[in-house]
């Protein structure tokens, strides 16, 4: 009976997918045809048929013809997404890192489930629930498996503590763990600040409101706002984000599709920031949600766009549950930024070329020079005030910055693949973290009085020579060391307080940032643009 059943679940899940996706009827040829393959499979073919693997590969097949982020997705895969948009999952409250074969605890969430228990910096963990968690090599899949779960639920650690060296078996009740979408916020001098979002959710707003006031009482008047490396997200939050910088009555961006009419969304008379210089970061990593936001600043010459050209996706994504518990993931129409402009780069010649459409551009040189792109005439269009603006595959800056390779050397590039800088650092941090806590007992004290000294150094170099059988010549460590000195320094800063201090610590070494900062200040170079200046 049970196997009957699942034959029958499998068999409603293709003429879901059928009807859903063509929008015809059930009796057309091309469903008819597929329905036959299925049952022809399921009552002639001569070995037994894994039937679940066998829709899923179907579905995936019919999904791999369509655009490049129509997808499958079994249940993991919309749990993890739903956390993500959320804002929020189930799991104990460590920020932490593998250290050779080993999970070490950097962090707990003050207040959170481990902090709770008694679970403690440099801490590392040796089993969970009774199964082995050390001493043969992991991933950080094996530990989000085994650490998330349901709110409310038990897991049971066993830790060896760093105080006193002593083995303690903890348990630990999951809770609410967030995932934060601001980075870091603070003043880059007395009028600038800084915010970066690392996507859009349903808490980005709460988080960019909250760090809004004391930004605002520290004396607030412009904004630099990071969204380089932001993948996107949730498309609300975007628009949202964008209403707190518009006047009231602005189109901020419109998605039409094949089966979905024309829809508009206007800018209200809420927000903090309908004043004020804005600049905003992108590069060509920053994509969707990101791209909405940096659209409509860029259409309503509401804030320069800094950096590089950002990523180029403009399609709107739905998912669509499916009778067996999976998914689709499907791509219902465009958007288009107040000027008409669809940022959307080609797919036309399939996904693997899609999927490498970075490395073309980073091979032709434009993330070096402005210059190496070329829009056609038809991609041309004009912003509120009369500006040139371009559509057809991402965001285009106002103004260009390169990417920074003056720090960039052969040595540097292999110890970054490797990991090496932040393995340093976490071997430092368990070494010393008794002497470095007693030390610096607040960020603000760290950051002030650390120094990543010449001997600090020296034993880096040494460590790369060791683990990485590599050592770096004089050339390359002239080019490279200054990079290493304040990224071990950001990196340690994270390990001991929160992510947002890393960029802290990162932004005067940060050439985009700086030019950001530098540019705020002139009004004249607003004006030229025909951006508020004001």
């Amino acid at each position: 009976m049970k196997f009957i059943t699942l034959r029958l679940l499998l068999l409603v899940s293709i003429t879901f997918i059928l009807n859903n996706l063509q929008g015809q009827s059930y009796d057309g040829v091309e469903q008819k045809s597929l329905l036959r393959a299925y049952k022809l499979i399921n009552t002639q073919y001569v070995d037994t048929v894994d039937y679940s693997k066998l829709v899923a590969d179907a579905i995936k097949a019919m999904v791999n013809n369509l655009d490049p982020h129509s997808k499958y997705m079994d249940a993991e895969s919309i749990k993890r997404n739903n956390e993500s948009i959320q804002g929020s999952f189930g799991g104990i409250g460590i920020f932490y890192q593998i250290l050779d074969d080993t999970l070490m605890v950097l962090n707990v969430t003050p207040g959170g489930p481990s902090d709770k228990a008694g679970v403690k910096p440099g801490d590392k963990l040796l089993k969970i629930d009774g199964e082995t968690s050390c001493g043969i090599p992991l991933s950080h899949a094996f530990f989000s498996k085994r650490l998330r779960g349901k709110n409310g639920s038990r897991v049971q650690l066993e830790l060896l503590r760093h105080a006193n060296r002593q083995v303690d078996t903890l348990t630990v009740i999951r809770e609410a763990i967030p995932i934060h979408n601001l980075d870091a916020a603070f003043m880059l001098d007395k009028e600038t600040a800084y915010i970066r979002l690392n996507m859009f959710s349903r808490v980005t707003m709460k988080e960019f409101s909250t760090a809004l006031v004391p930004l605002m009482f520290e004396g607030m008047k412009d904004l630099v706002l990071d969204l380089r490396g932001n993948p996107g997200g949730l498309m609300m939050a975007s628009i949202h984000l964008a209403d707190e910088f518009l006047e009231k009555g602005k189109l901020i961006v419109y998605t039409q599709g094949e089966h979905y009419k024309r829809e508009n969304f206007y800018s209200t008379n809420n927000g903090m920031m309908k004043k004020g210089r804005l600049i905003v970061l992108m590069d060509e990593y920053s994509a969707s949600a990101s791209e909405i936001f940096a659209g409509a600043m860029q259409d309503w010459d509401r804030g320069l766009i800094m950096g590089r050209r950002s990523y180029g996706k403009g399609l709107v994504g739905r998912n669509f549950m499916l009778p067996d518990g999976a998914a689709l993931r499907l791509t219902t129409g465009r958007y288009y930024t107040p000027s008409g402009r669809c940022i959307q780069k080609s797919y036309a010649k399939g996904r693997t070329d899609y999927q490498h459409e970075l490395d073309r551009r980073y091979k032709h040189g434009e993330f070096i020079h402005a210059d190496s792109i070329k829009v056609p005439d038809s991609l041309k269009y004009k912003t509120k005030g009369g500006r040139t603006v371009y559509g057809g595959g991402g965001i285009m800056p106002d103004i260009f910055v390169p990417l920074d390779t003056s720090y960039y050397s052969p040595f540097l590039r292999k110890i970054s693949n490797a990991g090496a800088i932040n393995y340093f650092v976490v071997r430092y941090y368990d070494r010393h973290l008794e002497q470095l806590r007693h030390d610096y007992p607040d960020y603000e004290s760290f950051s002030k009085a650390f120094k990543v000294d010449n001997k600090m150094m020296d034993e880096f170099r040494k460590l790369c020579k060791s683990k990485y059988k590599t050592e770096a010549d004089s050339s390359d460590w002239d080019i490279s060391k200054n990079y290493i000195r304040w990224n071990i320094k950001a990196i340690l800063a994270r390990s001991m307080f929160e992510n947002g201090v890393y960029y802290r610590e990162s932004a005067p070494y940060d050439k985009m940032i700086q030019e950001a900062k530098a540019l705020i200040k002139k009004p004249k170079v607003f004006k030229e643009h025909g951006v508020q200046a004001k």
